[in-house]
């Protein structure tokens, strides 16, 4: 009797612990609780992914944040960064949140998710499944209500996020300070689908695909460069800020790699701008600190506090996955704020003249295209 007592324990264990398994999320670190959630037991977590680098991130924060003050009761918001524990300290300091802020051991929550573009979010319930997933910012109020009827079942916050010791985050992952004006090497870590440009205080930290750096250094798009016969391994640079390098990107790239650049015509679809009597705002209209991301961008619109309009093109450029050139003469390093729509074009259009004096349309037509060789040896 003892016997077959034992074995249905130990059968249900292995059907238990699975489960268990299947719920637990480890972390590395609980930078902070949630100040606005009711309680520590809840029926749906929804996990924010995040890094201090994402500028849309913000947004999806600030959105998410007042979704949990209207639900307190409902579900439990976790922003959950794979970066440096320190690096999210420094950055929760600056830029205070009221959401939990957690560090994921070893990246294994991102991994598992198979998290590739941010913002990004995922919604658990109890026993870890993923009820829903998607933009933060396409997280509505109904969907909460909805998928909160299916989930009644509640687990505590300890038993679903395991705080591990993380020696990696701990020791091998300090953020590296350069000691000269520019600095590169080769990246050995995750691949980069975007390239990530993350503005230190004293240096410009840059992450991503040899075309992607050139093109970020040029402020053009990636299908505008052309590289012969270097690889685009994916590199780590930065750049010391008020330095050479750092008003010229492009030529310490260019002879950092041994590279040499010429430039032809193409002819394809760009989005062209005319600026005959331009009326940009100036610098005063937004104002996120200091040190803060200089790009705010989300689901609809595109905001640029202090930016250039070679910088907005670029950014724009990403966005509308296609070339943007400009008619005009006019100075484009200058700096100023910017907010307008991109995903309904025909409302950009409209926003870009009423507002900035832009006549944005797009058309069929010669653009500038640059390829990138190894120099040649004498």
């Amino acid at each position: 009797m003892r016997n077959t007592k034992n074995r249905s324990f130990v059968l249900l264990m292995c059907l238990f612990i699975p489960t268990l398994l299947l719920a637990q999320i480890n972390v590395s670190e609980k930078v902070q609780l949630s100040k606005t959630a009711s309680s520590s037991e809840h029926a749906l977590y929804f996990i924010d992914f995040w890094a201090t680098w994402c500028g849309p991130c913000v947004y999806a924060s600030e959105y998410l944040s007042v979704l949990q003050k209207q639900y307190p009761d409902q579900f439990y918001v976790v922003s959950l960064s794979e970066e440096n524990a320190d690096k999210v300290k420094r950055f929760v300091k600056k830029r205070p949140t009221e959401l939990a802020v957690f560090v994921d051991y070893n990246g294994e929550t991102f991994k598992k998710y198979s998290i590739r573009s941010l913002p990004y979010g995922v919604v658990l319930n109890a026993k870890g499944k993923v009820v829903w997933k998607g933009s933060p910012a396409d997280f509505k109020p109904h969907d909460l209500k909805r998928i909160a009827k299916q989930n009644r079942n509640k687990i505590a916050l300890d038993e679903l996020f395991v705080v591990l010791e993380d020696v990696n985050q701990n020791n091998e992952n300090q953020d590296y300070i350069p000691t000269k004006d520019f600095e590169f090497m080769k990246w050995e870590g995750e691949s980069f689908e975007t390239l990530q440009v993350d503005e230190k205080q004293d240096y410009i930290d840059i992450k991503g695909g040899l075309q992607d750096i050139l093109a970020y250094a040029l402020k053009v798009h990636t299908s505008q460069i052309e590289l012969q016969s270097s690889s685009d391994s994916q590199y780590h640079v930065f750049v010391k800020k008020n330095t050479v390098e750092y008003t010229n990107i492009l030529s310490a790239i260019l002879n950092a790699f041994n590279l040499q650049m010429t430039q032809r015509k193409v002819n394809g679809p760009v989005l062209s701008l005319t600026i005959n009597h331009p009326t940009f705002w100036d610098t005063h209209q937004i104002d996120w600190g200091k040190n803060a991301p200089h790009y705010l961008i989300d689901d609809l619109q595109l905001q640029g506090d202090n930016v250039s309009l070679a910088d907005i093109m670029y950014q724009l450029g990403i966005l509308l996955e296609l070339p943007v050139v400009s008619q005009s003469t006019i100075n484009a390093s200058t700096r100023h704020d910017w907010q307008m729509h991109y995903k309904f074009f025909e409302l950009m259009q409209s926003e870009l003249l009423d507002t900035y004096g832009i006549q944005a349309e797009k058309k069929n037509m010669p653009f500038d295209s640059y390829i990138f060789d190894k120099k040649k040896t004498p």
